[in-house]
C-alpha cells in the first residue's frame, strides 16, 4: 500500500497515512486514509501554484458527504462514520 505523510499546519504533527483508495469526483481527486490506529479520513488532493501536490481535509460537509458515499460504494473495505 502507498503512504503519505500530512502536515497539520495547526498542531505541527505530522501523520503517516496509509491510502486505501481513491476516487475523482468534479474532476478533484480524493484519498481515504488511515492512520496507525486506523482512524480513517478523506483527502482532498489538490496543485498549488508551484506544481506541488497538496492534502487538505474537506471542510465543506456537504462535498464530504457526496465523496463518503461514493467511497462506501466499494466491496473492499467498511467505513463507518463517528
Amino acid at each position: 500500500m502507498n503512504k503519505i505523510i500530512f502536515y497539520d499546519e495547526e498542531t505541527n504533527d505530522e501523520v503517516l497515512f496509509e491510502i486505501i483508495d481513491s476516487t475523482i469526483f468534479n474532476g478533484n481527486k480524493y484519498l481515504l486514509v488511515a492512520d496507525k490506529d486506523e482512524q480513517a479520513t478523506i483527502l482532498k488532493e489538490t496543485i498549488d501554484k508551484n506544481d506541488n501536490l497538496i492534502y487538505s481535509l474537506i471542510e465543506n460537509e456537504e462535498e464530504f458527504q457526496q465523496i463518503s458515499l461514493i467511497l462506501m460504494e466499494s466491496d473492499e473495505y467498511d467505513i463507518e462514520f463517528g
